[in-house]
């Protein structure tokens, strides 16, 4: 009885993006206890954080999740938290030091570095088939990505994102930080200008 999908309200997803910015995205201290470490290995604690952060913004620029955000904004209007507002939210918290020119991390250029790649990923893939022997079992949405709002979206954030990069790349003070800004403006040019 009633329907068996609603989507949620703009409110409500943007306190998630919230949320995931400061659990996750900003680097969580609370997950790295290097007393802890210290004690069970000698190294990984890097590298098991990039994963769960690769792993989250997968899930989040998903294919299906992004064609549902499509759907919210043209089904809802201005009340809906549409694949622009989502993609806009994630790129500022992501690259919230290019305001600020503070220092970047190693977990944030690990992060950034995560971004782009995905964003790379769908700008050059389409949504894979679901193997036969799970369909009865799986459920997702199915889009084509190519005649969808993915690509232009995704393109517009990279060339925001290249713009800011540009902007913010002499104002770091340490040599890290000018070095990962410096990489990641050529990453993104290779993903928008790939015959260059």
């Amino acid at each position: 009885e009633g329907a068996v999908y609603e989507h949620l309200s703009t409110d409500k997803q943007e306190r998630a993006m919230k949320f995931l910015q400061k659990q996750l995205f900003e680097t969580p201290e609370w997950l790295l206890d290097q007393e802890i470490f210290g004690r069970i290995e000698f190294d990984g604690s890097i590298e098991r954080l990039s994963d769960y952060q690769t792993r989250t913004l997968k899930n989040l620029l998903d294919y299906g999740r992004m064609a549902r955000l499509i759907e919210n904004e043209e089904l809802n209007g201005s009340k809906a938290y549409g694949l622009y507002d989502m993609m806009t939210d994630l790129r500022k918290g992501i690259f919230s030091e290019l305001n600020r020119n503070n220092k970047i991390s190693l977990y944030r250029r690990n992060l950034q570095r995560a971004y782009v790649d995905r964003l790379d990923y769908l700008m050059n893939n389409e949504q894979k088939e679901i193997p036969a022997r799970y369909r009865s079992w799986v459920t997702r949405s199915n889009i084509d990505v190519n005649r969808s709002d993915i690509k232009a979206v995704v393109r517009a954030e990279l060339k925001t994102l290249l713009s800011n990069l540009k902007s913010s790349q002499y104002r770091f003070s340490d040599q890290m930080s000018k070095i990962h800004v410096q990489d990641l403006i050529e990453r993104v040019d290779l993903i928008l200008n790939p015959n260059k």
